[in-house]
């Protein structure tokens, strides 16, 4: 029985380290020779110890499946401290200034890509990539693939994709490419038919172009959950969950106005999908009833009771959110709210108290 628990283990564990991305453990030097007998490129991830990004890019991007699978189908893999042993060298030759830097290159040494900075998700990540390294896929170039009308899974992705990255190029954000994006993946949905919405190679519209579970896709995709490909049944059931978990919050926090209809269906999906079987929600389902009916002081008292009952991430979210919340409450509970936060500040982390200062500033009247 040993010996069984004993294989099990070891094959989970191998089977963690396929779906993660493999940064090995050699050289540079080493790495080109290993890229040259593979016939793959090399990526190169320049950190330092004390980048938060790249902590937070090998905690949550590089972990994950979808990028692990792709990076490690195309290159060698490996990290360079930039400020250590030859990476300060190295970061020199590849004009590294600022972490995390990536940088591709042939086995001649010759720079296919460099993109500086990490992303928020797996996708996203794999998707600049590819277009950097991928000469069919310039701007110019894809431009020119959907104007002659091609519509495939491969081209929308990458197209739409990029307009997203657009989105937040400059300093102010420039919506319009945003709409231009979701217009583009919405076509491109519309002229699919059931068997090809369902297929893995259009994942990407669901876990991408879906900001809650009333849109049109997201309602297609809950509808028919249980009729997606194999390989990505489980991507879908997580993005199901991810759209109910930010609808809920927005109620909870108030980026959205109260709607009784609304609000019922999403609960309503809540329920029926099984998702708060652990009573994840049945905190927060109060406090968004409480805040509906109107009565800002008796939302207020729920606050101080019940607080603390509320999961983590929507404790941070509603302290985050308290001026927001609060916004249109006479200025007796707007006081109770100020001294709410004020007793909190005792549990809060230095980050968490910077930014719930900002929100006891603007209850208060100061942060105008």
């Amino acid at each position: 029985m040993k010996k069984i628990i004993l294989f099990l283990s070891v094959s989970l564990f191998a089977l963690s380290l396929v779906a993660q991305t493999n940064f090995r453990d050699i050289t540079y030097k080493e790495a080109l020779a290993a890229a040259k007998a593979e016939k793959k490129l090399v990526f190169i991830d320049f950190y330092t110890s004390w980048c938060g990004p790249c902590k937070m890019m090998m905690k949550n991007i590089f972990p994950l499946k979808e990028v692990g699978n792709y990076l490690n189908s195309k290159f060698v893999c490996i990290k360079i401290d930039a400020e250590k042993g030859e990476g300060p060298e190295l970061a020199k030759r590849y004009q590294v200034k600022a972490y995390p830097t990536f940088v591709a290159i042939n086995p001649a040494e010759e720079i296919l890509m460099t993109k500086v900075g990490g992303s928020g998700s797996g996708s996203g990540f794999i998707g600049s990539i590819d277009r950097l390294i991928d000469p069919d896929k310039t701007p110019e170039r894809m431009k020119q693939r959907y104007e002659s009308g091609e519509r495939t899974a491969d081209l929308i992705s990458a197209y739409a994709g990029l307009k997203m990255e657009e989105v937040y190029k400059n300093r102010q954000p420039d919506m319009t490419k945003k709409d231009e994006a979701f217009k583009m993946v919405q076509d491109y949905f519309d002229g699919l038919k059931d068997k090809e919405r369902l297929a893995e190679e259009n994942l990407f519209i669901y876990t991408s172009y879906t900001e809650s579970s009333a849109d049109a896709i997201a309602r297609y995709m809950i509808a028919n959950r249980d009729k997606f490909a194999p390989a990505i049944k489980n991507n879908i059931s997580d993005r199901i969950k991810e759209l109910y978990k930010m609808d809920v919050l927005n109620y909870l926090t108030a980026r959205v106005p109260f709607n009784q209809q609304q609000y019922d269906i999403v609960k309503k999906g809540v329920m029926d999908l099984g998702l708060n079987k652990d009573d994840y929600y049945t905190t927060a389902f109060r406090f968004i009833e409480s805040y509906g009916a109107g009565g800002m002081d008796a939302f207020m008292t729920l606050c101080e009771k019940e607080y603390d009952q509320l999961n983590d991430d929507y404790k941070s979210s509603l302290m985050y959110s308290f001026a927001n919340v609060f916004a249109n409450a006479n200025e007796t509970v707007k006081k109770r709210a100020a001294k709410f936060i004020r007793h909190s500040f005792l549990d809060m982390d230095a980050t968490m108290i910077m930014f719930v200062a900002q929100q006891l500033m603007q209850l208060e009247g100061k942060g105008h």
